[in-house]
Formats: structure tokens, C-alpha cells, sequence
């Protein structure tokens, strides 16, 4: 398919188009709303417990609950974060099925999940005690972030949105690392907004090493952070010194919270593993056998790509060296395919973000075969509207952060000079994410942390559209 065609995907039309027209027109009736006289912290309390009781609801009507041993018959990702958990409660630090040393998982929510399971017990319902919390971190979060860069009634509606948004609710049961990821990467960025904004951070460094290294545990997608740093504190104007300095010591702290992982995995294998063996699969969906939508294979015998080193790495099941072997070789491959790995990155990353139905992976993994209790099956007519909840939430908020950047450019000049810099060090982050998905399997379950930060920029737009629209000032202010 050519690259225009995964273009007009975004242009096509159906009933969703009316609902994102029929939502932006219900909305300007909240102006007209007599609303209780709240504070902000009231109204935010209220929007948490709002998340909370949808997901409490949810927890209480999926039948689906994460495996507590090794199944040979039925192993998804949420099941083996959780089986991780309970194992380190008991010293077992990371093994597979068969009792050997894995890497494949990152450790930064297994870990946490592990502490609270030694702390309280080993009971999945600590487990969503503790997602619940972290829902609650994320919703507070967004909206200090929220308020800092735009305004406050910016921040609520974006923690109220967050609250509502369908695949947060869909996975608060699963043992999945995002739950864990968004609070920390967000608050990450809170803090260094707060210093975008002149508010002295203390130890400001040292925080961002600890948190963004954390977070890198838990999704390595932001191992970019260190540059975000550093951006931000040249768009500071701060010395070249200084930037090279927070640059590198972020780096440092970075890696050195991630040291004994790091010299766990050489001392089995030999190599160096800084963070997961999952570099076996992105090869496998980036080499000349690829497909934007995800699909391929590593080249074999007598196919252009192939590597006696690499199976004979399977055949030793070294994992370490396997992984190690194939970055090896999916560099090459992008290094003497430019042109072809440029068009395949252009088409995953449009497949990546588009709002089109390839099912809703909570519910995937939830109503898997051998995931759910078959006494309690999902009926299809429930499956399709929450599938569908899930495809108009994305497709409202997708065009919605669309708008809100274009609202974003036309009033770029009466924006704050804070208010600038903050909305360049977040779309650095997004155009970071957004690189790595050129190359990183395709799956939507990845852009869930990029669809939190996109409520930032809708609801920026929807505060303006809700309560200062005036029809001739859309875009621009009236003279």
C-alpha cells in the first residue's frame, strides 16, 4: 500500500465525524450550566472519585484476572508481569516458565507490585488498590500540569477527560506497565516545567535522573530524556556548560539507577542489556520481510539478512547475546536501507496513530481465549459498545489535539514566554515517542501514554471553547 493511501485513512468519514461535531456543540451548553460554587481542589477530588468509581465498576464486571503461576496453556504480557511479582516476593529475581533468567519484561512495575505484595500479601486485589492509587497520581498530575501551562479550568477538564478515557478505565485490572509509567513520567515533567516557569526545584538534576530512570524501568521508550533536559535548559538560555552538564548527569543517574539490573543480565549472558531482550521482535518487524501494520519474521536461510551467529544464539537460547545480536543487525539494516526503512517507519507510525478499528487491547487481552472465566463470557452486544466507546474517545480527542495545535500556532505570539517553552519541551517528548514508532512494533497499546499527553492540547482548545469562544475570534483575537 502506498504511503498516500495510509494518508487518506485519516480523511475517511463515518458515524464518528458526527459525534465529534454533535460533541463540540453539546459542550458550549456548559457555559450556559449553573455550576455549584467549588474550588479547583474540590472539583478535582470530585473528577478523581468519578475515575475511581468507573474503574472500580470495571474491576467488578470484567471476569478476566491475571494468572497467579506459569500456565503452559495461556501466558499474555499482563499474566507474566504479574507471575514476575509474586515470584520476587519469594527471591525468584526475573526467571521464565522453565526456571531460567529472563530479561524479556521490564522490571520497574514488577518491582513495585512485588513491594506491595510482600507489604500487604499476595492478593490481586492489592494489585488494584495499587493501580487505583496510581490512577488517582496520573489524574493529579495532568492537571498540574495542566494548569501550569495553560490554565486551570485547562487542567480539570484534562484530569476529568483522563478520568472518563475508556482504555484507562478498560485496564485498571491488568498488570500492565503503564499504570506505573504515566504517573512517573508526567510528574517528571511537572517538575521541569515548575523550573520552565521559575520555580526553583532543589536538587532539581537529581530528580530527574532518579524519576525519568525509573520511568525508562518501566517503559525504555524515554530513554530520550536527557535530551529533553538539556533542550529545556538551553531553551532556558542557560549556559552551554550547564546544558552539557544536566544532559550528562541525567544521563549518569539514568543508567546508575539501572546498574544492578544491568550487571545482573551481563553476569548471565556476557552481555550488555540495559533494559529488555525485546529487541528480537522489533527486528523481526523491521527488516525487508516488515509490514507497516506489524507483521514479518527475521530473514532466514538463503534471504537477504540472514545470520548463522543469530541462530545459533537461538539455538544456544541466550537470550542476551540473541538480543544484542539482532540491534546488531536491525541497524545494518536500516543503515543500507535508508530509503526503504524511511518508507516503512512514514507508513507504521501513520497505521501507529490513525483512529481506524483494530481492536481495543484491553479487551483484547481480557477476553482472550483461556483469559477470562468462561462462566462469565462478554456478551458481544457489551464488547461492541465498549470497542466502540474506545474508537469515538480516540477519534474525538485525536481531531480535538489537532485543533488544539492549530490554536496552539494562530495564538502562538500572545502565549506567555513560559507558556512557549512548556509547549516546546512536551512536543519534544511527543516527537521523540513518535521517532522511536518508526522503528518499535506498531501496537496501540504503545501510544497510550502519547493519547495522555494529547488531553493537554484538546483541552486547552476546550477550555477556550467552552467558556471565551466568541465566533469571531476562533483563532485569532479580534483587534
Amino acid at each position: 500500500m502506498s504511503l498516500s493511501k495510509y494518508v487518506l485513512a485519516y480523511l475517511k468519514t463515518n458515524y464518528f465525524t458526527a459525534c465529534l461535531i454533535g460533541f463540540l456543540l453539546a459542550i458550549l451548553l456548559l457555559r450556559h450550566i449553573k455550576k455549584p460554587r467549588l474550588s479547583s481542589r474540590a472539583w478535582l477530588i470530585l473528577i478523581v472519585f468519578l475515575g475511581l468509581a468507573l474503574r472500580i465498576g470495571w474491576i467488578y464486571s470484567s471476569s478476566y484476572t491475571p494468572q497467579a503461576s506459569w500456565n503452559p496453556q495461556h501466558m499474555l504480557e499482563s499474566d507474566v508481569a504479574n507471575v514476575h511479582a509474586i515470584e520476587l516476593t519469594k527471591g525468584i529475581w526475573f526467571h521464565d516458565a522453565e526456571g531460567k533468567p529472563s530479561a524479556r519484561r521490564p522490571i520497574g512495575y514488577p518491582v513495585l507490585v512485588a513491594l506491595a505484595y510482600k507489604l500487604f500479601g499476595v492478593n490481586i486485589a492489592v494489585a488494584y488498590a495499587l493501580n487505583l492509587a496510581l490512577f488517582a497520581a496520573a489524574a493529579v498530575c495532568l492537571y498540574l500540569i495542566g494548569r501550569l501551562v495553560f490554565s486551570q479550568r485547562a487542567g480539570l477538564l484534562a484530569s476529568f477527560f483522563f478520568s472518563i478515557f475508556p482504555i484507562s478505565i478498560y485496564s485498571i485490572n491488568m498488570i500492565t506497565d503503564e499504570h506505573l509509567f504515566v504517573p512517573l513520567w508526567f510528574f517528571g515533567l511537572y517538575m521541569l516545567l515548575r523550573e520552565i516557569h521559575g520555580r526553583r526545584v532543589r536538587g532539581a538534576l537529581i530528580w530527574y535522573g532518579l524519576i525519568f530512570g525509573y520511568a525508562a524501568m518501566t517503559r525504555p521508550n524515554v530513554i530520550f530524556m536527557p535530551f529533553v533536559v538539556a533542550f529545556a535548559y538551553a531553551l532556558l538560555k542557560y549556559n552551554w556548560k550547564k546544558v552539557l552538564t544536566s544532559f550528562a548527569l541525567v544521563l549518569l543517574l539514568m543508567q546508575g539507577l539501572n546498574l544492578p539490573w544491568l550487571i545482573r543480565n551481563y553476569n548471565i549472558w556476557g552481555v550488555y542489556l540495559p533494559y529488555t531482550a525485546s529487541t528480537a521482535y522489533i527486528y523481526s518487524r523491521v527488516n525487508s520481510n516488515a509490514t507497516p501494520e506489524g507483521a514479518g519474521r527475521i530473514p532466514e536461510k538463503g534471504e537477504p539478512g540472514y545470520s548463522e551467529e543469530l541462530e545459533q544464539a537461538a539455538l544456544a537460547k541466550n537470550e542476551g547475546l540473541y538480543d544484542v545480536l539482532c540491534q546488531r543487525l536491525m541497524r545494518r539494516w536500516i543503515l543500507e536501507h535508508p530509503l526503504e526503512f524511511l518508507d516503512l517507519g512514514s507508513k507504521r507510525f501513520l497505521h501507529f496513530m490513525c483512529w481506524n478499528r483494530t481492536g481495543v487491547w484491553p479487551i483484547w487481552f481480557q477476553y482472550y481465549d483461556g483469559s477470562f472465566d468462561p462462566s462469565r463470557p462478554l456478551h458481544p452486544a457489551l464488547r461492541h459498545f465498549y470497542e466502540e466507546s474506545s474508537y469515538i474517545f480516540y477519534y474525538i480527542l485525536f481531531f480535538t489535539f489537532l485543533i488544539g495545535v492549530v490554536f496552539l500556532i494562530c495564538r502562538w505570539k500572545e502565549a506567555g514566554e513560559a507558556q512557549r517553552k512548556s509547549v516546546w519541551v512536551l512536543f519534544s517528548c511527543f516527537a521523540f515517542w513518535c521517532a522511536e514508532h518508526m522503528i518499535i512494533y506498531p501496537d496501540r497499546k504503545y501510544r497510550f501514554p502519547l493519547e495522555v499527553m494529547m488531553i493537554l492540547a484538546a483541552c486547552h482548545f476546550l477550555s477556550f471553547w467552552i467558556w471565551d469562544f466568541r465566533r469571531p475570534a476562533l483563532f485569532f483575537k479580534r483587534r
